[in-house]
C-alpha cells in the first residue's frame, strides 16, 4: 500500500463513522453499508481485477451457499 491508500483509507473511515451510545458511552462506529460500497468502488477503480464478490465474502459481509463465510 502507498501513502494515497492510507490517505484513502483514512477519508473513507471518517466519511461513513457516526456515533453511538453504547453501555460503556458514547463512541463512534462506522456504518459497514455504506462504507463497504465506498471501499468497494475505490479498490476497483485501484485494480480493475479486483473480485468484488470475493472480497465480501472473506470480510464476512456475504455468506456463501452453505451459509459459511469463503475465503
Amino acid at each position: 500500500m502507498t501513502k494515497k491508500d492510507y490517505i484513502k483509507l483514512a477519508e473513507l473511515i471518517s466519511k461513513h463513522r457516526t456515533m453511538a451510545n453504547l453501555r460503556r458511552g458514547v463512541t463512534f462506529v462506522i456504518k459497514k453499508g455504506d462504507f463497504m460500497n465506498d471501499l468497494c468502488d475505490y479498490l476497483q477503480e485501484d485494480n480493475p481485477k479486483f473480485d468484488e464478490v470475493k472480497f465480501r465474502l472473506a470480510t464476512g459481509e456475504i455468506l456463501n451457499q452453505e451459509g459459511n463465510l469463503e475465503y
